[in-house]
């Protein structure tokens, strides 16, 4: 073969590979997409099989029942429950009168959000 023939299967071979890869970048990042795509419908399809468990047990009584005891603190007539109370923790002032907790600051929520911001604030400028 002649050099002319090299340059033009050279040339055409370039060509061609300049086409296809592009075309080669894309089929590989879709494949990526769809591997992840892929992992994502398996991720939720086991959160289904969670959930579909989670309500089949909302639907036995005896399950409703114990939730009601954990989260309410229901008991059934006659039962006696009690509460342990950390030893540890600070008490609140209880005003006797109405069973309102007493705080120390009596300042309306908005004062206390515009106090927390300008505390905020200052803390950064002194950096």
């Amino acid at each position: 073969m002649t050099t002319r023939r090299w340059v033009v299967l050279g040339s055409l071979m370039t060509l061609l590979a300049l086409m296809l890869v592009p075309t080669g970048k894309s089929w590989y990042d879709q494949q990526q997409r769809l591997d992840e795509l892929h992992s994502q419908v398996t991720a939720q399809e086991a959160h289904l099989d969670e959930l579909k468990r989670e309500r089949d047990l909302w639907q036995t009584d005896a399950y409703v029942e114990a939730q009601a005891r954990k989260r309410l603190k229901f008991v059934r007539p006659g039962e006696r429950t009690y509460t342990v109370v950390d030893p540890e923790a600070p008490i609140a002032d209880v005003d006797p009168e109405t069973g309102t907790v007493q705080s120390s600051n009596t300042q309306p929520w908005y004062e206390k959000m515009a106090d927390s911001a300008s505390t905020a604030d200052r803390a950064e400028d002194d950096k």
